[in-house]
Parts: structure tokens; sequence; C-alpha cells
């Protein structure tokens, strides 16, 4: 008793608010009744209207059970125990039909559908048969059907609830967003006899996705309304709405105002029962504005589509605060001729108008006036989200206790409430299946038979265990690969050839080293009675005693002091030196590139004007001394013969930006060679198939592959390079000390030289032209000293470049490597490791459906092929379900 005092008090806290009594209730009942708490409030006209951004509350759901009211638990409910009662296996057949496909290949099977305008209680009598709470505010689900499938489990299971997104149709209308608020006409949506479904084409099958599933009832309205407008939104990825989603908190706009794509609800725990019905959307005669005026006839169409069907149960929602002679739902039922296979609903009954007769609903219930095959129910049904299922069954329960209901209209007794009408669906959709049933046993053998005959007229498939004679070729073509990847003979060139192109970038970068250009910069000496060389400070100011400037022509540290060209001589001209190299020799070496570095460069002489004429360096960062001294004045410290570490760095960085070119021409040839190479050798392997989707399709992986790994070492390679260019770091000490000492010697001798022939330019400017012999020649440079010279006004600046050219040297051979082993380990790597699994996975090797899919990727005909994998599948599920109904 303790929970039916609760129900006492739960109704009297639902009925608190004073309502105005009916004519119905004045006019029978004498006695004080439970004031009648609203059916569906005014204000939340589920079918009225599309606004998006309301969110519906929690409401708690109670499933059934066998219990009296008295010991009833919030989470059973009778009416789920009820329908469907006695034909659990009948209706679990149907479904299994359903889910076979044979409704879209055959015939349609028995269903009800629940039809009716808008806000007549539809809404609140899909909650009162199902148990559960669907969105009223969000209104959206007035523009798509929903299923409802309900299954019993044994008695340790929980009570689950699946949601899927049913997609039978394709949209291809206008897609635009819809904010709350604000309304955007659609052109072209509207139906046609051609597409009665405006721009909602079927597709010839359907797709399931998994939207939600959950255990607690309270989480089935928010999941219900997001699925809903997902469903709404065609052009958008259904897991961006899901709940579970980081985007499900947006304010989502939908796309279009109508779909006929089916959200379906399988339910299952204990006590249920097994039974399937549809909600679809309110019937309307007219829109609420011009814009939405073509949603009249789409949702028309798709109400016929459905009530149309001979095995289709109409359940007919009419509410007693209108006239039914306005009910647009009665008209089309009618319009159908489907008045024999419905059932009709009375809902609100506790808002009937004051003075209102009784002799129209009289005449509706004894079947005199607006007459339909199975008669009238009349149910009451409370809205309010706080009040389980359970309890508003007892309301329902006490309300037709009332007098008037009773006594007045007793003889209709057998009509009142939410379970007497469960009942009666439950009986109605037993007799329905059942003679049903033969009509379908024969018309899927027929339908069988069609499907055999189609399937004897396409040609012969190809023959054999076609996945595996893909497999073979596809380990074939791995062992090929990786031959090819590894090299070693004259028949595998590409390691070859890419080991060239690594060379000639490893020789570019080297030769790129930073230059050091004297053609802006000058030099101050002394006479010999002058006083001794004196070092200076940092940055070197040029020294006050300088009797005169002699400006520097030459315009790279690299040119050595050579006689200049002379008119030919009777005296034997000497064989070239071993620094020069012949024309037809250093073609050939251009053609091998080799590796030059620091002592490369001392021991075969390539800084002499022969090789810088014939390698350029177009790359190579050159410094003046000019320039050097304005870097070391940037970063002076204020310490006297000190460089500062931060200027060192800044040359260095700038030393090193030249090499994104030469690691661009790297990364291309390398794209281009092994891209040609991978499809040649795909071409090859897989050349029997060579006009077939299969060629096409593994060439096609094959490509796609090898770009997306030529991109990901793209910016793997580009990430060293970052990282090279951002900070000068080594701790290869003894290395970059014995390259800076050999650099700032030869700095400093070049420099000397320059000096040495601009003071003996100075003595005599025609020295070089007057001096034939080279003995003498040699003698002359040999005799000026560093005290006729004067002071070297430019030497922190050689030291600052000599470090800046003994760092390249480290930082060059350390960057090479990691690109060139980058490129072994990472892309070759995975063209010999990977290729093989991406080919095998985008073929579908291992899919349930592999025969099927290599059948059809190695015909002749595609398409033959495609049919005939339909066929197949259409027809084992045609078998399948004749097996069930042979076994019932």
């Amino acid at each position: 008793m303790a929970r039916k005092s609760q129900g006492k008090q739960a109704v009297a806290a639902s009925s608190a608010a004073p309502v105005k009594r009916t004519a119905i209730e004045t006019a029978g009942s004498s006695a004080p009744a439970t004031p009648p708490v609203d059916d569906e409030d005014t204000n939340m006209e589920v079918d009225d209207h599309l606004d998006t951004g309301d969110q519906a509350p929690n409401r708690t759901t109670t499933p059934p059970s066998s219990k009296s009211s008295e010991t009833l638990d919030d989470e059973n409910d009778d009416g789920l125990e009820l329908l469907g009662q006695g034909m659990k296996a009948l209706v679990t057949l149907v479904q299994d039909l359903r889910q076979l496909g044979v409704e879209d290949l055959v015939l349609p099977l028995p269903k009800i559908v629940v039809i009716g305008d808008q806000s007549t209680g539809k809404s609140s009598l899909i909650e009162g048969i199902s148990g559960i709470k669907v969105p009223r505010s969000a209104g959206v689900c007035t523009r798509c059907p929903m299923e409802i499938s309900l299954s019993n489990s044994d008695e340790t299971s929980l009570w689950k609830c699946s949601i899927y997104l049913q997609k039978s149709f394709i949209y291809e209308g206008n897609q635009m967003p819809f904010p709350s608020g604000r309304t955007l006409p659609l052109r072209g949506e509207g139906a046609t006899r051609a597409k009665p479904l405006g721009p909602w084409l079927a597709q010839g099958f359907s797709e399931s996705y998994l939207f939600f599933q959950t255990n607690k009832k309270a989480e089935i309205p928010e999941a219900l309304r997001l699925a809903q407008l997902a469903t709404l939104s065609p052009g958008t990825d259904p897991a961006k709405f899901k709940p579970t989603s980081s985007a499900n908190n947006q304010d989502h706009h939908i796309q279009v105002k109508f779909s006929p794509n089916v959200i379906k609800l399988e339910i299952s725990g204990p006590g249920l029962q097994n039974l399937s019905f549809y909600d679809l959307p309110g019937v309307i005669n007219q829109a609420e504005i011009p814009e939405e005026e073509y949603l009249v006839k789409l949702v028309r169409n798709l109400v016929v589509k459905y009530a149309k069907d001979d095995s289709c149960i109409n359940l007919l929602a009419m509410p007693m605060t209108d006239d039914p002679a306005n009910s647009t739902a009665s008209q089309l039922v009618q319009e159908l001729h489907a008045t024999s296979r419905t059932v009709g609903v009375l809902t609100k009954p506790d808002r009937v108008q004051d003075g209102e007769s009784l002799d129209q609903w009289l005449g509706i219930l004894d079947g005199s006036k607006f007459k339909i095959g199975h008669g009238y129910f009349v149910v009451k049904n409370n809205p309010n989200p706080e009040i389980s299922n359970s309890i508003a069954r007892e309301e329902e329960d006490q309300f037709f206790e009332q007098e008037l209901w009773a006594r007045t209209l007793g003889a209709y007794q057998d009509r009142f409430g939410t379970l007497k009408l469960s009942s009666k669906l439950s009986k109605l959709l037993n007799t329905q299946i059942k003679t049903s049933l033969p009509h379908i046993t024969k018309q899927i053998q027929l339908k069988t038979t069609q499907i055999i005959a189609r399937l004897n007229e396409l040609p012969e498939p190809p023959k054999g265990n076609l996945p595996l004679k893909i497999l073979e070729k596809i380990l074939m073509f791995e062992n090929d690969l990786a031959r090819h990847l590894d090299g070693g003979s004259e028949e595998y060139p590409f390691q070859k050839h890419f080991h060239a192109a690594a060379l000639k970038f490893r020789s570019t970068i080297a030769f790129s080293f930073p230059r050091l250009s004297f053609a802006d910069s000058v030099t101050a000496f002394t006479a010999s009675s002058q006083l001794p060389y004196r070092s200076s400070a940092t940055p070197t100011p040029i020294g006050s005693r300088c009797s005169y400037i002699i400006p520097i022509d030459s315009d790279d540290e690299c040119k050595a002091i050579t006689q200049k060209e002379r008119s030919p001589s009777k005296r034997k001209q000497p064989p070239n030196p071993p620094s020069q190299t012949s024309p037809t020799k250093r073609s050939r070496l251009d053609q091998i590139p080799q590796f030059v570095g620091q002592e490369d460069r001392i021991n075969n002489n390539l800084d002499s004007p022969s090789t810088v004429v014939d390698r350029k360096a177009p790359f190579a960062k050159r410094f003046t001394l000019t320039g050097i001294r304005t870097i070391l004045q940037d970063g002076h410290i204020g310490l006297p013969n000190q460089i500062a570490p931060t200027a060192v760095k800044r040359m260095i960085k700038e030393s090193l930006l030249h090499w994104n070119e030469p690691l661009d021409e790297l990364l291309a040839f390398t794209g281009q060679t092994c891209l040609a190479m991978v499809l040649e050798r795909a071409s090859c392997v897989f050349g029997l198939w060579q006009g077939t989707r299969c060629y096409d399709r593994l060439l096609e992986i094959c490509q796609s592959f090898f770009q997306d790994k030529l991109r990901i070492q793209t910016l793997s390679a580009k990430r060293v390079l970052a990282t090279e260019c951002q900070t000068a770091l080594t701790l290869n000490e003894k290395a970059m000390r014995t390259a800076s000492e050999e650099a700032l010697s030869a700095l400093g001798n070049a420099y000397r030289n320059e000096r040495v022939r601009a003071f003996l330019t100075k003595q005599d400017p025609e020295w070089e032209t007057n001096v034939r012999d080279r003995s003498k020649l040699d003698k002359m440079i040999a005799s000026v000293s560093d005290i006729q010279l004067g002071p070297n006004p430019f030497i922190q600046e050689l030291r600052a470049m000599a470090d800046v050219r003994g760092y390249y040297e480290c930082a060059f051979s350390r960057f090479v490597d990691v690109v060139y082993q980058g490129i072994h380990t990472e892309l070759f790597a995975a063209c010999r490791y990977e290729l093989g699994e991406a080919l095998k996975g985008g073929i579908g090797l291992e899919e349930k459906d592999a025969e099927q899919r290599c059948a059809v990727l190695l015909a002749v005909d595609p398409e033959n092929e495609r049919l005939r994998g339909e066929l197949i599948k259409q027809k084992s599920n045609l078998e399948k379900a004749s097996e069930w109904l042979e076994s019932q």
C-alpha cells in the first residue's frame, strides 16, 4: 500500500494547479474527483515547431511488470508486458524477416503505424505504449519517422536501449543551416509525381548506424533529440551529434526540415514483449509560413507510403478537443480505403470544452459516426517528465473510475485506458501476422525463383579462390620490390641511382661552404721604418698609423695569386699542375658527384682559380670583411680581443639557410624515381589483370601510399633542417677545432696574398707584366715581410669566419647523414614492409565479402559482378527467411 500511497501523492502534486472541469465530467459526476491533469501542454506542441535550440529535460520511464500497482516498481511497466503478450515468436519472426530485407525485396510486413494530425497527443500516446519519454521541446521528431522495437531478455539482463540511424534514402537537394529562430526558404524541395518525397531518393538498400546505447532511461530523451538532429543534417557526420562527442554541446543547426529516414530504438529487458511499431510525423494541412508549404505534401506522402499497405494496422490519434470532421489524418485514412484496418484513439479527454454535448462522442464510440474497422479507444496520459509511466497508468485508472466513465459510459469500459488499447493492438497484430504468413511465404519463394533465374542469365564469373590469387600476387610484388630496394647488381639499379643523387646532395652542400669576399675591404700597411705589427682589439679598427690605404680588388678568398695570362713565349710551358683538371676528366667528375670537404679542398687545391671557375656554388652564403665587422659590432660584449658567440651563431645560421634548396632537389628526385620504380614493379607483377578494376585499384593504392609516405618523409627532413638552423650545437669539439684552425690558416694566407699583391702593385703597377720569370715572381712575393705590410686590420673578422667554417664542416656532414639515413629507414622501409599490407587492406582481402569483392575487381564487366553479388546476398537472405517460416 506504500507504493499506492506514493502514487496518490504524485497525482496530487501533478494536479496542484486548478484546472477547469470539462462538460463530460460535470455532466456525469456529482462526487468529488481527482482534478484532471492536462494530457499535453499547449505550449509544448511537439509536432508544430522545429526549435533545435531547446533541450528536452531528462525524464524517467518504467519497464513492464506483472506485479500489482501496490508493489509496482518505477522500473516496471504493465503496458509493455501486455503489449505483444502471447505472440513473442511471431513478432520476433517478423522482426527477423525485416532485418533480412524481406520488406524491401518482397512485400511489406505486418506492422503498427501511429498517425495523426499535429498536436493530437500522439507523443504522449507513444510514451504510454512504449514506456519511454520522447523529447518535446526539440520539435524535430515531427520531421522524421521513428521505429520502436521491443524485445524480451532473460531475468539476469539489464534494461538496454540502442538507437540506430537507418539510412534508406539519400538527399539530393539543397543543404542549408537553419539557425534557431530563423527560417530559410529552400527551393526545389517540394514533392512531385516522379519524386513523391521531394529531394529524398531511395538508394535501394538500407544502412544502419549505431548512434547511442544506454542502460539508463533518463538518457533517452536527450539522445533521441540529438539523433533527430543528425537525421535532419544529411551533409554532416552523425558522429558529431553523438551524446558522447565533444561537439554535442555546440549549437547544432539542421540542414533540412524533413527526412524519410528512420530513427530506430531497440529496447530489450526482462518482462518486455516483442513488438515493433512506427511513429510518423504529424499530418499538417497548412504550413505556418509560406516557405514551409512544401512540407505539407512531403509529410502526407510519407504517411501514405506506410499507411497504404494492406498489412499495416493504422493507429489513428484524434484529440477530444477538436472536431473529428476536421482531422486531416482521418480523411487520409478514408482516401486510402484503410478504415477497416484502423484503430481510433481519442486523446485528451480531460480537456473537452465546457458545454460540449456528449452526443458526438457517444456516436463515435458506438460506431454510428466516423466509423472505422476496429472502433475507438479513449486514453489519458500525463506528459509531466517527473511522472513515471506506471504512475501515469494509475492516474489514468483513477480518471476512468469517475461516474461519467464508469456508469454513464460504462458500456464502453473495455475501451478506456492505454493498457486496454495495448491489449487490443497485441491481438490485432497477432491476427495480422498469422493471416499474412502464408502469403509472405509464397512471395518469398516466388522472389527467390526470380533471383535464381536472373543469376543464370549472367555470364560466368572469374573462377578459383580469387582472394588467394590476389594475395599470392601481392606477396610476389613484396619480394620483387624488396630486391629492387636492396640493389646490389645491374639488374636492380635503383639504389645506384639514389646513391649518386645522395652524393650529389652531399657535394652540393659541402661545396656551398660560406665564402669570404675581399671586394669591398681595404688593408693598411706602413713602410719598413714604421712601428712593428701590433694586434688590434675586437672589432679591429683601421690603425691611425697607416700612411696610405690600398683597396683590395679580389672578390673571393679562394682566389690564389697566379701569374696573369701572357702572350705566347718561346719558353716551353710546364704541364698542368696536379690541382688543375682537364675538361674531359672534369665532365666525368660532374657526372659522378663526390664528397668535397675541408681536407679535399686543401689536398686537391679546389680553392684554385680553375676550380672556382668550374665549380660554382650558387647557394653559398658570401660574407665580406666589412659585413662581418658590422655583425661583430652588433654583438660586441665590451671586452677587447673577444668575439661574441651570438655574432658567430648568427653567421652560422645565415650559412645554413640555403640547405633547403638542395634538400628539395634530393626529395623530389627520390620521390619521382622511387615512385616510378614502385609503379613499374606493380605494373609488371599485376600486369596480367590490366584492364580490370583490380589492376587500377592496386596501382592506385601504391601511388596513394607512396605519396603519403613521401609527405611524411619530407616533413621529417624539414624538421631536421629546422633543428640545424635553429641553433648551433655540437659535441664534436676536436673536429670543429681542427677544421677551424685549418680554415683560419687558409683564410689568413689568402688575405695576406691579397695584401702582398696590393703592396707590390703600389710599388710598381706593372710588376706582374714586367716580370716574366716565374721564379723571380715567387721571390718578389716572398720578399715582402709582415713588417712591410703592417698590422692586419681584420684579424678578429678572420677568426670569426674561421669558426663559422669550422662549424659548417661538422654540421653539414651530420645533416646529410641524418637525411640520407632517414630516407632509407623511413621511406624505403615503409615501401618494403608496409605497402603489401596496404594493398591487402585496400582490396579487402580480410573482409567477410572478400570473395565477392575480388570477383567484382577481377571481372571484365564489374557491373555484372556487382549485380551478381547483390543477387546472391538477396538469395541467401530469402532462403534463410524461408527456413524460418518453415520452422513455424
